[in-house]
């Protein structure tokens, strides 16, 4: 049994043809979600915010005129601070997170076509704010490009995605890539030989058995009136990071739960935590997501860069024609399992055994749920679960 949580992201195959304060960041990611999830109801569902503002904030740098102020508006960017500022503190964040003992990468990637030659000025940018380094790829040769973008991710990922694209546009002028993989224990682990079959509620009238994880123990938990919902924290080991999982208290209420989420300030939320001994009981889930986030961007308000308008000037030594993107692909990966530390697992239990709690809860997902794994400046991962 692999019993880690794992999760690995691609985003953002982005192709082009032709630091913000932790506030703005969570609110874009609030707001990138709630847009993503409305379009996909009926789906599960995972997205990387961390991932997408990374790449965007490297678009940004690049854009000029109503391209820079489309990317600004969306990234929550404040009119008055540089770009330079921006990057410095996006290349805080990107390094904000190594711990032993754990594995959370980003990693950014500019593939330009050999008949474009990448200005030294975006491209020391690239590299000292970004962590991403650029190469010419010759796109006319399409199973050559597909193979080394495929190899690059696989690469990154660990091996957990090892198929990106399957295809490259004639008209592709730069491909960005960015992956983030993040694999991590429990720091109080689920009880192996205790997840068991339980319903799960797909809606009010229909359920389905699965594998349901249980674990009672101390965490951060909260009842959250005016959301309608109740909401754990859950820790990794060795690492500033935690999973909370939100739970609508209607068997229905996710839609009309992540529509209050959008623009939510957690620290908001924060403030409502209670430690207390809660009997959890969450199912084991592991799927992919695969979307194109160009239909919610431009939700956002991020346009003229998908058109011939787009204005990425200062990517490029000498500029030719026009650099619009075509598509911005997202794909995830996500596996939440109990852990395998026996001694840890033991320990748990004898801690259970021992204390006597007053007022115990509950948080039984036994029907659609939101999660989302976070640290004090950014949200790394959100997403959904509606079906088994």
């Amino acid at each position: 049994m692999n019993r880690f949580i794992k999760l690995m992201v691609l985003c953002v195959a982005f192709a082009l043809s032709g630091g913000n304060t932790v506030k703005e960041r969570n609110l874009f990611a609030t707001e990138l979600f709630q847009t993503v999830v409305s379009q996909n109801q009926n789906e599960n569902v995972i997205i990387s915010p961390v991932a997408v503002q990374t790449a965007l904030g490297l678009l940004y740098y690049a854009a000029a005129g109503n391209t820079a102020e489309e990317l600004q508006k969306s990234l929550h960017a404040t009119a008055h601070e540089s770009k330079g500022g921006l990057a410095h503190g996006y290349h805080k964040l990107l390094h904000s997170f190594i711990k032993k003992k754990t594995i959370l990468e980003i990693a950014n990637k500019i593939y330009a076509n050999r008949k474009f030659e990448i200005s030294p000025e975006f491209r020391k940018i690239a590299q000292d704010y970004f962590d991403s380094d650029a190469e010419v790829l010759d796109f006319s040769n399409e199973t050559y490009a597909v193979d080394i973008i495929n190899h690059w991710m696989e690469k990154k990922s660990n091996g957990k995605i090892d198929r990106v694209v399957d295809s490259i546009e004639p008209d592709v002028n730069v491909a960005l890539i960015n992956a983030i993989y993040f694999k991590a224990k429990w720091a109080r682990p689920f009880m192996d030989d205790e997840t068991t079959d339980r319903a799960f509620w797909l809606n009010n009238h229909e359920s389905i058995k699965v594998p349901t994880m249980f674990a009672d123990n101390w965490y951060y938990y909260a009842d959250y009136p005016h959301l309608d919902a109740k909401a754990i924290e859950l820790f990794f080991e060795n690492m500033d990071l935690t999973m909370w999982f939100i739970l609508p208290n209607k068997r229905d209420g996710l839609y009309e739960l992540e529509q209050k989420l959008n623009g939510i300030d957690f620290k908001d939320l924060e403030r409502l935590w209670e430690w207390k001994s809660v009997s959890v009981y969450l199912p084991k889930f592991g799927f992919e997501f695969d979307t194109d986030l160009r239909p919610s961007l431009q939700k956002l308000g991020i346009n003229t860069m998908f058109s011939n308008a787009a204005d990425f000037s200062s990517m490029f030594h000498n500029r030719a024609g026009s650099m619009r993107i075509s598509k911005v692909q997202h794909k995830a990966f996500i596996d939440v399992n109990e852990i395998g530390c026996e001694a840890a697992a033991a320990s748990v239990a004898v801690g259970v055994q021992m204390s006597l709690p007053l007022d115990p809860k509950t948080f039984v997902a036994d029907h659609p749920f939101a999660f989302i794994i976070r640290d004090k400046t950014a949200v790394y991962f959100a997403g959904h679960i509606v079906k088994f």
